[in-house]
C-alpha cells in the first residue's frame, strides 16, 4: 500500500549517517510518491521554495563544564549559547517516470542562512544531485549521487561530493530490511587572509567518509513502523586526530496520522578517534559517546489545517516540526556538550511540467 510504501521511505530518512542532500532527495521522493499514485511514463518538474527557522540553546557548543583545554591547559570556553538560523531557499528537480516502478530525477537547489546574533554559521549553499529509484519484485532501490558547494560567510569554504545507496527488501507484509552504503569526499578552500598567511598550507579537515548500515523494521496496521538499524563509520582525514571509526546503533518509531507524520527518534554513536591532537592534548585519545534524540510531525498543512484547502486546493504546502538533542561525552573537555535545537520548516511545491 502507498502508507507502507511512505513507511519505508521513512526508515532511510531516520538512519542517522544519511546525508542532508540525501535527506532533502529521500523527502522529495516521499511527496512525489504522494503526489503520483499511479505515476505513467512521462516527464516531470516542480519547484520548492521554503523557509526554515531554527532557535539553538547552544549554537556553539559550549561544552558542559565551561571548559576547554589548549595544549594541556584548561581554559574557559567562550561562544554563543542560544541564537536562532535563518534559512531561505529553493530547488528545482526535472525527472521522469520511466515506467510504473522506476524514476530518475535531477535536483539543483541554493540555499542562504543566516543567524540572528552571531555571524559564523551564516552561508550560501549551492547543490545538485541525480537520483534513481527502482522497485524490484521485494526491493525498493535508491542509488544517488550529489555535490554540495557551501559558501561560508566567515569561514572556510568548502565542497563535498559523494556517492551511495539507500534500499530496502519487504521480507513480507510487515517485516522488512533497510540496507545502505555511502561515500563522501570534502575539501576545505581556506579563505584569503589564511591563504596569505600560509599559502601552501594544506586544510587538515579535509576528509573522506565511508559508512554502511543495516537495519530491521517491523510495520503494523499499516500506519506504524519500528525501526532498527546499526551502521558503521570510517572517516579518514590528512590529520589523523580528524579521522576516527564509529558505530552506532538506531531505534526509532514512526504512525501516520491524519495530520501527519510523528516520528520518534534515539540514535547511539561512539566514535574512537585515530590519533591525539597535540594542541589540544598530548596525552589523551579523543572518544566521543553520541545520544541524539529527536521527535518531529510532517506532512501537509491541510492535513493540519483543514481550512486551508481553500488557499492551497493542491494541497502543494508542506511543514515539518523538529526538536533534537544532542547529548555529547567525550575524553576531551570541549566536545563534551548538550545542545537542543527546534526547528520549524515550511514549503510551497510549484508544479512546472506534469
Amino acid at each position: 500500500s502507498v502508507a507502507k510504501l511512505e513507511l519505508m521511505v521513512e526508515i532511510m530518512l531516520q538512519d542517522p549517517n544519511t546525508t542532508k542532500e540525501t535527506r532533502d532527495y529521500i523527502e522529495g521522493v516521499l511527496k512525489t510518491i504522494q503526489d503520483q499514485l499511479k505515476p505513467k511514463p512521462k516527464w516531470f518538474a516542480y519547484l520548492d521554495l521554503y523557509y526554515k527557522q531554527t532557535d539553538h540553546s547552544n549554537i556553539d557548543g559550549v561544552s558542559k563544564s565551561g571548559s576547554l583545554m589548549v595544549k594541556d591547559t584548561i581554559a574557559n570556553f567562550p561562544g554563543t549559547t542560544y541564537d536562532k538560523t535563518f534559512s531561505r531557499g529553493g530547488s528545482i528537480t526535472v525527472g521522469k517516470n520511466i515506467d510504473s516502478t522506476s524514476a530518475i530525477s535531477f535536483n539543483a537547489g541554493l540555499s542562504v542562512n543566516t543567524q540572528d546574533k552571531d555571524k559564523e554559521n551564516e552561508s550560501d549553499i549551492g547543490s545538485g544531485s541525480v537520483s534513481y529509484s527502482k522497485v524490484i519484485g521485494k526491493h525498493f532501490l535508491i542509488p544517488y549521487a550529489y555535490y554540495s558547494r557551501p559558501n561560508q560567510n566567515w569561514t572556510d569554504d568548502y565542497r563535498s561530493i559523494g556517492i551511495g545507496f539507500n534500499n530496502s527488501y519487504g521480507i513480507n507484509q510487515n517485516n522488512s530490511i533497510n540496507y545502505s552504503a555511502s561515500f563522501s569526499n570534502t575539501e576545505y578552500n581556506k579563505k584569503l587572509n589564511n591563504r596569505a598567511a600560509d599559502p601552501n598550507s594544506p586544510d587538515f579537515n579535509n576528509n573522506d567518509i565511508y559508512s554502511a548500515g543495516i537495519g530491521y523494521n517491523f510495520s503494523f496496521s499499516d500506519i506504524n513502523l519500528i525501526s532498527s538499524k546499526f551502521s558503521y563509520t570510517e572517516k579518514k582525514a590528512f590529520k589523523d586526530y580528524n579521522a576516527y571509526r564509529g558505530t552506532g546503533f538506531n531505534v526509532g518509531y514512526t504512525r501516520v496520522l491524519p495530520f501527519g507524520n510523528l516520528k520518534l527518534d534515539k540514535t547511539f554513536q561512539t566514535n574512537n578517534y585515530d590519533d591525539t591532537d597535540r594542541d589540544i592534548s598530548t596525552t589523551i585519545n579523543r572518544k566521543d559517546d553520541i545520544e541524539t534524540s529527536s521527535i518531529q510531525l510532517s506532512g501537509r498543512v491541510t492535513q493540519l489545517l483543514p481550512f486551508m484547502k481553500k488557499l492551497d486546493p493542491g494541497s502543494k504546502l508542506f511543514y515539518n516540526l523538529n526538536f533534537t538533542e544532542i547529548d555529547s561525552s567525550s575524553t576531551l573537555l570541549q566536545n563534551a556538550a548538550i545542545r537542543q535545537n527546534a526547528s520549524f520548516n515550511i514549503t510551497k511545491r510549484f508544479s512546472l511540467y506534469e
